[in-house]
């Protein structure tokens, strides 16, 4: 899958092309890479999303994600937001966009892919938290949602971690 990526950290041996809308873009094999500045609402949010998209030209995207236990590279289909925040709280509607998005089908299917739903804790308590019977994720429910309500097509898969 050839889609511009979005995850929370630089690729090993990729280039610094430029800095916008709070995003380091970075360049890999002719492959775009989108990293966030930092973890937070001034970054994440539709206004900025909305700005990486015109000026990417992106329709389509492929968040990467960590998860816990670690499992061999899985197709993410669903998530349950467990971080006890989201970046799209009190920032809808905007421009023509609804004030409450419909979240029900975010994510697309990435083929040859298990799929699985995980439960996202956020960065803080990723490292820490215990995943029981559940696949925990690092990130995915708090980015993916941006990402699906600034109508670009979401990808999401996970890394070993």
């Amino acid at each position: 899958m050839k889609l511009p990526t979005y995850r929370l950290t630089k690729q090993k041996n990729s280039r610094l092309e430029k800095e916008i809308f709070e995003h380091f873009i970075f360049s890999k094999r002719e492959k775009v890479h989108i990293v966030p500045k930092t973890f937070d609402s001034k970054t994440l949010g539709p206004r900025n999303f909305l700005g990486l998209k015109r000026e990417l030209g992106l329709d389509s995207i492929l968040i990467i994600d960590r998860i816990k236990p670690t499992k061999k590279e899985t197709c993410i289909m669903n998530h349950v937001n467990r971080s006890g925040y989201n970046f799209l709280i009190g920032r809808t509607p905007e421009l023509d966009l609804p004030r409450f998005p419909d979240m029900s089908n975010i994510y697309n299917a990435i083929p040859n892919l298990n799929t699985v739903t995980v439960h996202t804790v956020g960065p803080k308590r990723f490292d820490s938290a215990t995943p029981g019977k559940v696949v925990l994720s690092e990130a995915i429910g708090l980015v993916a949602p941006i990402w699906h309500y600034v109508r670009v097509k979401v990808f999401a898969k996970t890394i070993e971690t």
